[in-house]
């Protein structure tokens, strides 16, 4: 599902500015692709062995587009007992590092900034795996990759922002890796599966009320203009946690986040016409 967000603040002692933004996030009936990149195991190296499209469901990717959920799970499809370029002979545990990624690839976002966002709603799989959210950029002819990563480590909100913008840029892709040891099919309900679908607390909940959030990125602190009084201020981080609520009660306000730590958060803004929500960076 991809938004395109636009803000024009007009403000007192404030010049006129635009702020512009693409945002996408999980949505199980777009086309999904599959890549798997495949490394020795740490005990054997680590080296790259080969990289090569891959079907969705062999990465083990559920797709669920009337739910709107991926199912994201460690690979099993390549386990082969009686092959020992994917199962160690003497271990019968597997024997390759296997990087199944499930994405959406979308040439109309080449060329502006993306924060993919979505939602974690179970995560039950083994601590062996790591499950990660990215935006990987390319060039014309692949050469060169650009790539914002977020590990994910439970139930809750994320959200990935890429603004290195470069007239090279060719080539956009969002989505999802889970990385491991090829797994024994006969652990699949044992080595659990992240669960992700769109976000709970999307960055454009309410349209009903224009506000000016500057600067973005901040570093000590940010201002909120508004047309009707604010009667709170409330910042979740990505996981949806809510970090801080305030309560201004005035059509101007200056919130100090000089305790937080850098990152991406979200920040809901109440008055009494209605309430928005928006990404925020903390520098």
């Amino acid at each position: 599902m991809k938004q395109f967000y636009f803000l024009l603040a007009v403000c007192v002692g404030v010049t006129t500015s635009l702020f512009a933004q693409n945002t996408v996030t999980v949505d199980a009936s777009a086309t999904q692709l599959g890549y798997a990149n495949v490394f020795e195991t740490p005990a054997n190296g680590g080296a790259f062995v080969f990289g090569d499209s891959w079907g969705v469901p062999d990465l083990k990717t559920v797709v669920d587009a009337g739910a709107n959920t991926l199912t994201l799970q460690p690979n099993f499809n390549t386990y082969d007992a009686a092959d020992p370029f994917w199962v160690d002979q003497t271990t019968l545990l597997g024997n390759k590092l296997f990087e199944g990624n499930t994405f959406v690839e979308d040439p109309s976002l080449v060329g502006s900034a993306l924060t993919f966002e979505g939602n974690v709603s179970a995560f039950t799989i083994d601590a062996a795996y790591e499950v990660v959210a990215f935006i990987k950029v390319f060039n014309g002819d692949f050469s060169v990759l650009k790539e914002e990563n977020m590990i994910l480590t439970g139930v809750g909100n994320f959200s990935v922002v890429y603004t290195n913008v470069e007239a090279a840029d060719a080539t956009v892709q969002y989505g999802f890796k889970v990385t491991g040891i090829n797994a024994n099919p006969v652990d699949e309900a044992a080595l659990g599966s992240v669960v992700v679908t769109a976000s709970s607390l999307g960055v454009n909940d309410n349209n009903s009320i224009t506000v000016a959030v500057y600067p973005n990125p901040a570093t000590d602190s940010f201002t909120i203009d508004s047309i009707d009084e604010i009667s709170s201020v409330r910042i979740y981080n990505v996981l949806g946690q809510e970090v801080l609520n305030v309560a201004p009660n005035n059509t101007s306000a200056t919130i100090d986040i000089s305790a937080l730590r850098s990152g991406i958060y979200l920040t809901q803004v109440s008055t009494n016409a209605g309430s928005k929500t928006t990404k925020l960076i903390k520098k």
